[in-house]
Parts: structure tokens; C-alpha cells; sequence
């Protein structure tokens, strides 16, 4: 006969499953809210900052820009013997290096000062012999020239450091410095036209008023860090110190990079005639490096 459950049994034994349920409910709102809170996965800063579009045309150092410099360094290097002279320029830098000649987009991205590049050593013979300048640099008088919205670049018309470059990009010199300027505004353009970006615009007011909180009024990352004296320690300095937590607390620059790289995007898709007739260049002089540095070999 089975045993008979008593009205008190059956209302502790309904609260045990309702405490129960509710638990595990209670465990697995927690889990998702842990789970949206936890640090966002993915590329860090410093790789988001190197797969910009013009940290790959303008910065970025690769093995075939390196044989670039190097073919054009002992071009030189030959002209400069046929004219009676021993040169010794400074040796390529490899391509690790290249990651240190991005300009600091943002501001402070760690309170660890950026690493500074060695000191380059002086050619054997300086260039103070009028004859040993006039045969690497050419005629003073004599210069080719290229303007951008900002600026304006020259450079010898003749010397040996001119041949080396015609050797290996022909009649298209100047093309090659105009198409390089004009890549360098559009790197300042994308940049002027992020301010205009919504997702931007968002966090850099976080980032404010996470300053604002710590005690400090910046207009922004990068007027913050240009305001700070030359010789600043920044992991002794509170401003740096504040800005860099800032920006970690907010996720700043993980903002602003990605929102940077569809900026870029946007204007070179807008300017993709100048964008091939770099490329071209660029594998000429690469080709034409090859073809010089198998000679040698």
C-alpha cells in the first residue's frame, strides 16, 4: 500500500524545485552577462594599427622594398666609384623596423616610451667635399619637384643618388614622388574625415568623460599627448597614466583603429586610379631591384 505524503511534505518539496529552478536561471543570466562584460577577443591595437591600409603603402617595410634600398645603395655606391669616391652609406634597415616609423595616430597607446632607432652612422666620406656632394647629389641648381595639398618636395635632378632611382623607375621619377604625396594626404584626409565618424565621435566622448572623472579636461588623445613636455616619464606621469586607463576602460583605440581602417578604405576606393598607378611603379622598382641585385650575386 503506498505511503501517503503529508500537506506539509508536498509544499517543501514544490519551494525545493521552484529554489531550484530560479537557481539555475539566476546561473545562467550571470553566465551571459559574464560572458558580454569579459575583454573583446580579437587582434590587439598594435596589429589593428598595422593592417591599415596606409601602413601597407607607406610604412610597412617589406622584403621587397628592403632590395629596393639595397640595390639602390650600391647603385650609388658603383656611381659613386666611377667618379673617383668611396661612399659608405648607412646600411638598409630591415623590414622588423618598420613598425617603429608609423606616426602615433592616437596619442599614448602605453605608458612605455616608443623605442628610438639607433643613431646612423656618417659615410666614410662626408659630403662636405663640394666635389664628393656634387657627384652624389648632383647640381645643386638642378632639382625635380612634386606639390601636395601641404607640401612640397624636391629632389636632385642628376647625381648619383638620381641615377640610382632612374635605373630602377626610368622616366617616372616624379610620377613616383607626386603618387607618394598625394598618398600622404590621403592618409591626412581619412584622418580628418573619422571626426566626422558617429562610433568615433562616441568614443571619444567616453574617453573624455572617463578623463573628466579622473580629473582632467583633454580635448582628445592626441592634443593630450602633444601637450605633454618632451622629457615626460609616462609611467611616473598621472595625465599619461589616467589616459592610458582611459582608454583601456572605454576601448578607444580598439574603436578607433577599426573605424581609421574604414576611413582609409572609403578613400582609396575613391581615389583608385591613384592607387594603381602606385602599385605599378612599385612592382617596376621591384622588378628592376631584382634585376640589379641578381647581377651582383
Amino acid at each position: 500500500m503506498p505511503k501517503r505524503v503529508s500537506r506539509r511534505s508536498a509544499v517543501a518539496a514544490v519551494f525545493l524545485v521552484l529554489v531550484l529552478t530560479a537557481g539555475a536561471a539566476a546561473w545562467m543570466l550571470t553566465s551571459r552577462t559574464e560572458a558580454t562584460t569579459r575583454p573583446p577577443t580579437g587582434p590587439s591595437t598594435a596589429e589593428l594599427a598595422q593592417r591599415l591600409p596606409f601602413f601597407g603603402l607607406l610604412y610597412e617595410r617589406t622584403t621587397a622594398q628592403t632590395q629596393v634600398a639595397e640595390a639602390q645603395r650600391h647603385l650609388a655606391v658603383d656611381c659613386m666609384a666611377q667618379h673617383g669616391f668611396t661612399y659608405r652609406p648607412v646600411p638598409v634597415a630591415r623590414p622588423a623596423d618598420s613598425a617603429d616609423e608609423q606616426p602615433t595616430t592616437f596619442g599614448l597607446e602605453s605608458l612605455t616610451p616608443p623605442r628610438s632607432a639607433p643613431p646612423a652612422a656618417a659615410p666614410a666620406e662626408e659630403p662636405h667635399d663640394p666635389a664628393f656632394a656634387r657627384a652624389l647629389f648632383g647640381d645643386p641648381d638642378k632639382r625635380i619637384s612634386a606639390a601636395g595639398r601641404t607640401i612640397r618636395v624636391t629632389r636632385p635632378a642628376d647625381g648619383c643618388q638620381a641615377e640610382a632611382e632612374q635605373r630602377l623607375l626610368g622616366g617616372d621619377r616624379l610620377h613616383w614622388l607626386q603618387y607618394r604625396i598625394q598618398l600622404g594626404d590621403g592618409e591626412k584626409e581619412a584622418r580628418q574625415q573619422l571626426e566626422q565618424d558617429p562610433q568615433f565621435r562616441t568614443a571619444t566622448e567616453r574617453w573624455r568623460r572617463c578623463l573628466h572623472d579622473a580629473g582632467y579636461d583633454q580635448k582628445d588623445p592626441a592634443a593630450l599627448m602633444y601637450g605633454l613636455p618632451r622629457d615626460t616619464d609616462f609611467a611616473h606621469n598621472p595625465l599619461a597614466q589616467a589616459d592610458v586607463r582611459c582608454k583601456e576602460h572605454t576601448g578607444y583605440l580598439r574603436t578607433a583603429y577599426t573605424r581609421l581602417d574604414a576611413a582609409q578604405k572609403s578613400w582609396l576606393t575613391q581615389h583608385s586610379a591613384l592607387l594603381t598607378n602606385w602599385s605599378a611603379l612599385q612592382l617596376r622598382q621591384e622588378t628592376s631591384a631584382r634585376e640589379v641585385l641578381a647581377v651582383r650575386h
